[in-house]
């Protein structure tokens, strides 16, 4: 069995707004939520810039949302988004649909590395005997206390999705593996609908120490607040965010029964793996071109059909002109690669890590929804390696037929979705 797959809700929370809606017009309008920031208690880390939600906005609007038991923060984003997407879509009863699924893509749960204070003993070495007997004292929603899938189970019980529950770890890729991967489950017949999506926050010393430690961040001051600068010759490295974006995927005919509204259709999914580096991707961009040739083949789509491109561009010396290579290959027939108009959403958002590829898919739907494909910012001195149309400083008003969104993940993890106008 093989049928359509459309979208027919959506649900964000980020540094750009708190749904879809604001941070579509915030994409739209070139508006970038990344400001200086500093870790909570923390005044010499070396990074100083990333993309934060608004606790106090966020608090307001959803409160402690921490429904049956206490969450963590990418949770708690998590469940805001799922709730907006499943409203979004008009699915009130989810058991009216039969078999729902989640998928969801995420990072390690936030921990607070001053928690494990509780495990010293008076002796000054740590004891697990001595944190079992403070357990009391213990925050019930940090980390210890969280497993890895803590956010699919959390979503899926808070709105009775009796289908399958997924949560995927795969690095920067983990949001659009899992959508891929739910986007087949409708289309072999599994399921009629799928929540997916992904949510994250690593805006915390622990994971914020490691990705620095891998050299992943930039701890650059030189621009501020635009210090996002993918393409460009002066990028310096990621800007970490934190957020969530959740879609419902549907069948073609689970939608037009319910006379759902429907966004766009997702047409194909592809995968692969550099088998390079943890963290370098292929230097000739063959795992990335893979990704991208697969999702084409999977949805039947040539090459020359598609308009836009919303690329992974993290503003990391590698990956951007690796990836612009990687386009180059895929589009190379009568060099199709030079009518692409190559987006970088991260310029605005940041980079949600787990859950990045999810709020650039929403931006890639609505792009082919509407006609507008949103700007990269800050390309002031693009790189002579990055030689493709990056539609710079200002949205452009074109129509986008087919467009590709893709995610690459450290470990050479790499995930891309096709997304193309729905038509009955």
């Amino acid at each position: 069995m093989s049928r359509r797959v459309v979208v027919t809700g959506l649900g964000a929370v980020c540094g750009l707004g708190l749904d879809w809606q604001t941070m579509w017009e915030g994409l739209t309008e070139g508006r970038s939520a990344i400001r200086r920031w500093q870790l909570p208690g923390v005044e010499d880390f070396p990074v100083r810039y990333a993309a934060p939600v608004d606790d106090e906005a966020f608090a307001e609007r959803y409160g402690a949302g921490e429904g049956p038991a206490p969450m963590e923060r990418r949770a708690r984003f998590g469940l805001a988004a799922a709730g907006q997407a499943l409203a979004d879509a008009g699915i009130e009863e989810p058991g009216a649909l039969g078999r729902i699924g989640t998928a969801v893509g995420s990072g390690v749960p936030e921990r607070d590395p001053y928690e494990l204070l509780h495990a010293v003993g008076e002796d000054g070495r740590p004891s697990w005997q001595t944190l079992y007997a403070r357990r009391a004292q213990l925050d019930r929603a940090s980390g210890l206390f969280c497993t890895n899938d803590a956010l699919a189970a959390a979503i899926a019980a808070r709105h009775r999705l009796r289908g399958p529950a997924l949560n995927f770890s795969t690095a920067c890729a983990g949001a659009t593996h899992a959508i891929g991967h739910g986007f087949r489950m409708i289309r072999r017949g599994e399921v009629e609908a799928m929540l997916v999506g992904g949510a994250d926050s690593v805006l915390n010393l622990p994971t914020m120490t490691g990705l620095h430690l891998l050299g992943a961040p930039s701890i650059s001051e030189l621009f501020g607040d635009r210090l996002c600068r993918a393409f460009d010759r002066d990028r310096s490295g990621l800007v970490a965010a934190e957020g969530a974006a959740m879609l419902v995927l549907e069948s073609e005919e689970s939608a037009r029964r319910r006379g759902a509204a429907v966004y766009a259709e997702v047409a194909g999914f592809g995968s692969s793996l550099d088998a390079y580096q943890v963290t370098a991707p292929h230097p000739e961009g063959h795992g990335a071109a893979l990704a991208m040739s697969r999702a084409l083949a999977d949805g039947e789509v040539a090459p020359g059909e598609v308009d836009s491109v919303n690329a992974h561009g993290t503003s990391t010396p590698l990956n951007d002109p690796i990836e612009t290579r990687a386009i180059k290959d895929v589009f190379a027939a009568d060099e199709h690669y030079r009518r692409l108009a190559v987006t970088a959403n991260k310029t605005m958002l940041g980079h949600l890590i787990a859950a990045a590829g999810a709020p650039e898919l929403i931006a890639t739907v609505l792009s082919v929804r509407d006609g507008i494909v949103p700007p990269t910012l800050n390309l002031e001195n693009p790189d002579p390696a990055c030689d493709l149309d990056y539609v710079p400083d200002k949205a452009r008003h074109q129509e986008v037929s087919v467009a590709v969104s893709n995610s690459f993940g450290f470990g050479g993890l790499n995930a891309s979705l096709v997304v193309r106008g729905y038509e009955h």
